[in-house]
């Protein structure tokens, strides 16, 4: 794979374009192929379902072989409708995404597929919690 992996981030309300707004700020440089998407109270499954393909679509993408899903909560409609276009295949959803796994974006190496940069990212924002 020579593309970077590309990254929907899927989260009720902003939180998702927030948290990938901050990152790049910290970073001070774009993450490209990265598109956030909001969910909102009143979105059905399909209107959430058809906000994750525009997001798919916005990548220039036809399927979501190669793309890896950040997700807010474990189990919810977002989660469950991301699994779905996965084929089965792990790796591509992440569930619990924070703003460290989006800072790690900057730095890893997104050319390594879904399933090798998922680990990073999970990797890193499992570090990052902390109870003191």
């Amino acid at each position: 794979m020579s593309q970077l992996t590309p990254v929907v981030i899927v989260t009720h309300g902003q939180a998702g374009a927030d948290m990938l707004d901050a990152a790049r700020r910290f970073l001070g440089m774009d993450l490209p192929d990265v598109v956030p998407v909001g969910v909102e109270p009143e979105d059905d499954r399909r209107a959430v379902d058809s906000k994750i393909s525009e997001a798919v679509a916005r990548l220039g993408l036809q399927t979501c072989e190669e793309v890896l899903f950040l997700v807010d909560l474990v189990g919810s409609t977002p989660a469950q409708l991301c699994c779905s276009r996965c084929d089965g295949r792990s790796g591509h959803v992440v569930t619990g995404v924070n703003l460290p796994m989006l800072v790690k974006l900057g730095t890893a190496d997104r050319k390594l597929g879904p399933e090798q940069l998922s680990g990073e990212l999970v990797a890193t924002g499992t570090k990052s919690i902390h109870c003191e």
